[in-house]
């Protein structure tokens, strides 16, 4: 069974260019343009990770990691935020929020082919060990 990824970002040049990326590294990928549906596609799917855009409608990726990290069925779920936030506030300041919310990882963007999946595979790797 591939590996389940659910891509949450509001930008659908973002969403498209993720899912090729990993569809191709043969990843099985889930697409969602906010939180709220992040949050459903999360519950019904039970995704293996969950990448996150901070800046969506509806409910940040803030919002949407603290709801899937404070709920029994999601909580084991790596979430990892991907934003250009980093780039506005600082890598520093967008990591701490990160750890605030209990998402799992950070990756800022714009992001490498190889970055991103260096990511990815960094959170899965923990979950399977």
């Amino acid at each position: 069974m591939p590996t389940r990824i659910l891509v949450a970002d509001d930008e659908p040049d973002i969403r498209n260019l993720v899912r090729m990326i990993l569809e191709k590294n043969g990843y099985q990928v889930s697409l969602a343009s906010n939180g709220v549906e992040a949050l459903q596609k999360a519950e019904t799917e039970l995704p293996d990770l969950i990448l996150l855009d901070v800046v969506m409608p509806a409910k940040s990726g803030w919002e949407a990691c603290k709801t899937l990290k404070s709920q029994e069925k999601t909580k084991h779920i790596p979430v990892v935020i991907f934003s250009v936030l980093s780039t506005i506030l600082g890598d520093d300041v967008s990591r701490k929020h990160a750890d605030e919310y209990g998402c799992d990882g950070y990756l800022a963007k714009p992001f490498t082919p190889d970055g991103l999946l260096a990511e990815v595979k960094k959170h899965l790797d923990r979950v399977t060990r």
